[in-house]
């Protein structure tokens, strides 16, 4: 079962119900999207149109129409963190196929077509690598060092968990979401603020931890983040630094 969290927010006004762990939902997302604009994220705006028609059910309305949902969890990550990633070199074609819903919706859905730049990017830093000689866990950050990949903030991070593909000898990135520094942010109560989309359908997620044990923490607790039996468990890393495992 999830570990619901609950350290509060106080809302930057003062005013309105304190922000809580949970759902980003229609009542609460202005007060993240400030948070998010002061932490320097950019595309805020196009987050809270995300947001507003995930919890009005309209991407399901569109998934019965279309076949698709909505945004994902990488999708999400390279709309808030894109313009703070930097890198020296990207992987220019990508023939694998644990992106394949990624990469339709960008490239066919009007509504994603602002990631179709960072498209390269997006499957360097998420998309299949080969396992690392040195051992599965120094896998994505040897990804990232070899392309230069940097983020350029103080007060975002991204969070990515690596997991072992399934019948091929390569990783993956299963799950990423954004960590945001709020010890300088009067409006926060906590830490940090970890945003995130657990998946395609899935409500638009935020979780106020104290430090990244707790978050490692957390997504330990959740049942799907597991590994076939053999298999090396899921690595956890903050800007492509190790930070924890996912072990029951």
């Amino acid at each position: 079962m999830v570990l619901v969290l609950t350290a509060l927010a106080a809302c930057s006004s003062g005013k309105g119900k304190p922000l809580e762990s949970g759902d980003i939902t229609k009542e609460n997302v202005s007060q993240v999207c400030e948070i998010l604009n002061e932490a320097g994220i950019s595309n805020v705006d196009v987050f809270e149109k995300w947001v507003k028609e995930s919890a009005s059910g309209a991407s399901e309305k569109a998934s019965e129409m279309s076949g698709f949902t909505d945004a994902d969890c990488r999708m999400t990550v390279m709309l808030l963190a894109g313009e703070l990633i930097k890198y020296d070199s990207v992987e220019e074609d990508y023939n694998g196929t644990y992106l394949m819903f990624d990469m339709d919706a960008i490239e066919n859905k009007d509504e994603y077509s602002i990631l179709k730049e960072k498209k390269q990017l997006f499957t360097t830093m998420f998309g299949e690598m080969a396992i690392s000689k040195n051992g599965f866990a120094e896998t994505l950050h040897e990804n990232w060092s070899k392309h230069g990949i940097k983020i350029e903030s103080n007060k975002c991070s991204v969070i990515s968990i690596l997991f072992k593909a399934y019948e091929e000898e390569a990783a993956f990135v299963g799950h990423t979401g954004i960590l945001i520094d709020c010890r300088d942010i009067e409006s926060v109560d906590s830490n940090f603020l970890f945003v995130e989309k657990i998946s395609f359908g899935d409500r638009f997620k935020i979780t106020l931890v104290q430090d990244e044990n707790e978050l490692v923490k957390m997504l330990s607790e959740r049942p799907d983040y597991t590994s076939e039996e053999g298999d090396p468990v899921p690595v956890v890393y903050k800007n492509g630094e190790r930070i924890g495992e996912l072990k029951r």
